[in-house]
């Protein structure tokens, strides 16, 4: 009997949670990696918040911060909840040899580390990366082929239209100054415009619209000023937790490009990670 692929997720953002999430009920070992504290507004779509508390549930899958190899390991093998690595990536890599390693920081600017040549299999997704220079293959992530792949050259960068429409239905706020955000409010809750979400010393922060709180900074964190602290969905029914529909579709991409790769591959056994 074979042992399960394990798989590298970097990132902890609401696709990376989604992508992770999908991959360890396809059956595969998944770990995920966030070295820094994250900022994840979307709170209750992403494992986000694992990283602080210890814990966190996304549609009914756990994942738990493990600093320590045992719980490292107990999460890999048994795959009853994903682990949650903190160490730099360079360490993670070079001491757990892990056969995929799909990078899903949105963000390109946040890719400090080249994924290619540390697993078998890497993955980036979005726009910012080449297929077969900076990695094995990429996710679309947008358009009409969302969680498409593409084995040569990038994807897709959204249009300045798609971005304006994707904003239309979400407000966003910022801090009006650097210092320590606090807030008693809660994601999903319904707020009215001008309400206070919370505050940064002496200075209020004010829902700009009617709507639901969809992304919320955590309280008691150190923010700078202009950094958005709050997104607001003017759609009443706006999803605020779970797995959205286009970040499973990214997901699925991810699965089906594993699962292709690998379809006849023996995965590298599990007592390497010891």
């Amino acid at each position: 009997m074979t042992e399960p692929t394990s798989i590298l997720v970097v990132g902890v953002d609401e696709t990376a949670s989604a992508v992770a999430r999908m991959l360890l009920l396809s059956g595969y070992s998944v770990a995920i990696h966030q070295a820094v504290p994250p900022r994840v507004l979307r709170r209750k779509m992403a494992f986000g918040d694992a990283w602080y508390d210890g814990s966190a549930i996304l549609d009914s899958v756990p994942a738990r911060r493990a600093d320590q190899t045992a719980d490292f390991l107990i999460g890999l093998r048994s795959r009853s909840f994903i682990p949650v690595l903190t160490q730099p990536f360079t360490e993670v890599v070079d001491r757990w040899p892990f056969d995929v390693i799909v990078d899903a920081r949105i963000d390109a600017e946040a890719r400090h580390e080249r994924v290619k040549n540390h697993a078998e299999l890497t993955i980036i997704l979005g726009p910012g990366a080449i297929a077969g220079t900076d990695c094995d293959l990429v996710i679309e992530i947008s358009g009409p082929n969302i969680g498409g792949i593409i084995e040569s050259g990038s994807a897709r960068t959204p249009s300045s239209h798609e971005s304006e429409k994707n904003q239309e239905a979400s407000h966003f706020v910022h801090a009006p100054e650097s210092g320590v955000f606090t807030t008693g409010k809660i994601i999903g809750e319904m707020i009215r415009m001008g309400e206070v979400l919370g505050r940064i010393g002496a200075k209020l922060v004010l829902a700009p619209a009617d709507g639901r709180i969809k992304g919320l900074e955590r309280s008691k964190q150190a923010v700078l000023t202009g950094v958005i602290v709050a997104e607001t969905a003017t759609d009443p029914k706006a999803q605020v937790n779970g797995c959205s529909n286009a970040n499973q579709s990214i997901a699925r991409g991810v699965v089906y490009a594993v699962e292709m790769t690998f379809a006849d591959w023996t995965p590298v056994s599990l007592k390497k990670f010891t």
